[in-house]
């Protein structure tokens, strides 16, 4: 949901501006000069979560970073983004700041499309992926209606994966390896 236009609002008027909200249960992100509301959904939630239980797995076995969830923001030059999971290696920063949007840019950046038939979720969305690929960020974008996940990584074309494909990224996160069966597992596909 947009709240506000205001073109002409930075990225630290606009922390000013989530910091003067009442509701801390509220996640915003600044795009394009746009405030946006982070929608609730249980199901792109769940799908996020078993993303975060994998990698999650992974980065015990293999300590090399940290992750964050769709609470953690992230300044991306005058912008705010909140992915649905981020992963930071340890090289970029040990510990996350502990306040407000962190400065540093996560080097794994995974959204999950929470509403397929938003359009302004979608425009949102594709001003995102060009910020994080300015700022090199590699972007796994997931929808939960279609399977698939496309990657997306600076100067290399785009990735489409399905639901019989597994989803590796050998120079972020080595001999990791995600079948994409076992995040879209739903009842009637058992």
């Amino acid at each position: 949901m947009v709240l506000d236009t205001q073109k002409t609002m930075t990225g630290k008027e606009f922390e000013n501006w989530v910091e003067q909200q009442n509701n801390e249960d509220d996640i915003f992100e600044f795009i394009g000069g746009e405030i946006f509301q982070m929608p609730s959904n249980s199901f792109s939630s769940m799908i996020a979560t078993r993303i975060i239980i994998r990698i999650g797995i992974y980065l015990l076995q293999n300590n090399i970073g940290y992750l964050t969830t769709e609470a953690g923001g992230y300044k991306i030059g005058d912008e705010r983004y909140v992915p649905d999971v981020a992963f930071v290696s340890y090289t970029r920063q040990k510990q996350p700041d502990k306040k407000g949007y962190n400065d540093v840019i996560p080097a794994l950046a995974i959204e999950v499309v929470s509403d397929t038939m938003n359009k302004r979720e979608w425009n949102a969305l594709v001003r995102k992926i060009t910020g994080y690929l300015n700022a090199g960020v590699i972007v796994w974008i997931v929808d939960p209606e279609e399977k698939t996940i496309e990657v997306y990584e600076q100067g290399k074309p785009v990735t489409i994966l399905s639901i019989t494909d597994t989803l590796t990224s050998p120079a972020l996160l080595p001999n990791f390896s995600l079948p994409l069966k076992d995040i879209f597992v739903t009842p009637e596909n058992d």
